[in-house]
């Protein structure tokens, strides 16, 4: 096995023992090239001092670095979570040694305590397989929007490895795009990168992108994704959630995309809220330009994923790290979670399984409550549970106390592939027509309006004589 290469985080007693035991034992897999320690005096048998602890994050990119081991027991709990949340979000695997004293006592070996998001849901993560993600990436030319985000630089880091011909990194802030394409330009690769800045509610703007560069295969994963301010903000998650959409699948298909990929999320099932129903809308209308068109257009829909812009990770990390108490909306509160990386491997196999109009799903074990995680980040950080001051809320407008990956039409009996289903939903002529009828009403709609008439399209329910409040 390839040795993983590695920052020893600490060259204190602990970290000169861990680095010379870990370097006379080869069946360790670590690489150490070099160290982080806040004592810029700190050395570490000729290995090269990269910097404090808080430059983490762009020493690891900078340094191709995969992979840490924790060796500074005396750091301050609160300093320690927030420097292991920082590398969890860099998507770094974390080892964190015993006590110096443990490890000491004994002498045959010892076992460093594994920390990341994968350890908060406690699953096994779903990995794709290489060779077939370059039979159908090789060559291809590949646009991905919401290139900065979350999800669409990770699929931009995962899809890089297949050697596409082009990968164009679509967005519209130039900040979050500037910083994917500085960063995978240090890669040693063949792929052409192209940054874009461009909004997708812009319909003349995307088809001069389309007519330039005729990608072979799209990944949609610029959205508007908070429910809250969405709530406040109809106008905007319907333009940008639908109506950005429908010109991307669209123009698309005028081109002659081989392949449309869309990212959903499971608040569009049974929605309650304005952006589950949007994003159920624009589902859609992927589903029926695959029936109109030779692009193949598949949906790809999962649940919360940790790390994300947004997440509840980051807020309680903030929370703790401030000594707040955490803010809950209710006990029995409980979502379906994944990480970045799983979220962007399902949606790259969907487009190597998709024949068209399928929704994907990937098995992602039973929902998690969000007091447990809660507790499990607690117990990451080395605090006690009954020491976690919690706050609840409430839940808030259209919120949910648990989610659902498919309705209950939609879910096959067969999986499709390794922990991956699949639901088929017929689009009929009624729900397009709605959905047009509402992109032609909805500007000159109240905020309730707009509200009542997306609820009622995206749980097909009978339209009635309503009697709106402003």
């Amino acid at each position: 096995m390839k040795p993983k290469k590695t920052l020893l985080i600490g060259a204190g007693e602990a970290g000169r023992y861990i680095y010379s035991y870990i370097t006379n034992n080869k069946q360790y897999p670590y690489d150490v090239v070099g160290f982080l320690d806040d004592n810029l005096d700190a050395k570490l048998e000729g290995k090269p001092h990269f910097g404090k602890l808080a430059g983490i994050t762009h020493i690891a990119k900078l340094h191709g670095i995969s992979c840490i081991i924790f060796a500074i027991p005396s750091l301050p709990t609160l300093d320690k979570q927030h420097f292991l949340l920082q590398c969890m979000e860099a998507n770094l695997e974390i080892n964190i040694l015993p006590e110096l004293t443990k490890i000491l006592t004994n002498e045959k070996k010892f076992t460093m305590t594994s920390a990341n998001y994968q350890h908060l849901i406690k699953r096994p993560e779903f990995q794709l397989k290489s060779d077939s993600v370059s039979e159908e990436i090789a060559g291809q030319i590949i646009l991905v929007t919401g290139a900065g985000g979350s999800i669409g630089s990770e699929i931009c880091r995962q899809i890089i490895k297949a050697q596409p011909e082009t990968i164009i990194l679509l967005g519209h802030g130039e900040g979050s795009i500037y910083e994917i394409h500085h960063e995978l330009q240090k890669i040693e690769s063949t792929t052409k990168l192209v940054p874009v800045i461009a909004d997708i509610k812009d319909e003349f703007r995307i088809t001069e992108i389309f007519d330039k560069y005729n990608p072979d295969i799209v990944y949609h994963a610029a959205a508007h994704k908070h429910v809250p301010l969405m709530e406040m903000s109809s106008y905007e998650a319907i333009t940008n959630n639908i109506v950005g959409t429908q010109n991307l699948v669209r123009i698309a298909t005028t081109f002659n995309t081989s392949k449309f990929v869309m990212i959903s999320t499971d608040k569009a099932v049974k929605p309650s809220t304005i952006m589950g129903a949007t994003k159920r809308l624009a589902e859609k209308v992927v589903q029926y330009y695959d029936t109109i068109s030779p692009t193949t257009c598949c949906v790809v829909r999962f649940g919360n994923v940790l790390g994300s812009r947004g997440s509840v990770i980051p807020l309680f990390h903030n929370q703790l790290y401030n000594n707040e108490p955490i803010t809950l909306t209710d006990p029995q509160m409980e979502r379906y979670f994944m990480t970045i990386p799983e979220a962007s491997k399902l949606v790259i196999q969907a487009s190597l399984l998709t024949k068209g109009a399928e929704i994907f799903v990937l098995d992602m074990g039973e929902p998690i409550k969000i007091i447990d995680l809660v507790y499990r980040l607690a117990d990451l950080a080395g605090l006690e549970r009954e020491h976690v001051d919690i706050n609840y809320i409430g839940i808030r407008a259209g919120e949910k106390v648990t989610e659902e990956l498919f309705t209950e039409t939609e879910k096959s009996p067969q999986q499709v592939y390794e922990k991956i289903f699949v639901g088929e939903n017929i689009v009929t002529v009624h729900e397009i027509n709605a959905i047009y009828e509402l992109l032609q009403s909805f500007r000159n709609d109240s905020e309730c309006e707009r509200r009542t008439e997306l609820l009622r399209i995206a749980n097909q329910q009978k339209e009635e004589n309503h009697v709106y409040a402003n």
